[in-house]
């Protein structure tokens, strides 16, 4: 069995990258590679959600979205990337993956690409730039 799952490691990197992510140490903020991109949720925030589009029939507001290029967005999603064991990102600590650079800091949760566009994430305080 373990030759298996090493053998399909090896031949199916994508599945590793997908579960590629973090959390913070407050264990509000959870984050994961999806889709080459990275997909940042909040378990609780008290902060104005953006509108919500039309089209959205599930969840709004808990979970954003950013990839290598172009400026964040909310996602519609139905889903979370919460993973309770997930690598806890200390504060002060980076991470890089997806074209992105998060720094967690103890106000939240700081992240950029290339492009200088990216999003900061907090219990209270949502910003998309």
């Amino acid at each position: 069995m373990f030759k298996w799952l090493a053998l399909a490691g090896f031949l199916l990197p994508g599945i590793a990258s997908a579960q590629e992510g973090f959390q913070l140490p407050s264990g509000n903020v959870f984050c994961a590679v999806e889709e080459n991109a990275l997909r940042c949720d909040l378990v609780e925030f008290s902060f104005t959600r953006p509108p919500r589009p039309q089209d959205c029939d599930t969840d709004w507001g808990h979970a954003y979205s950013l990839g290598a290029r172009g400026g964040a967005r909310a996602l519609c999603a139905g889903d979370t990337v919460v993973n309770r064991g997930a690598r806890r990102l200390r504060y002060g600590e980076r991470w890089d993956g997806a074209g992105v650079t998060c720094h967690a800091e103890r106000t939240g949760l700081h992240c950029i690409n290339a492009d200088g566009r990216g999003f900061d994430l907090a219990r209270s305080r949502l910003g998309l730039f």
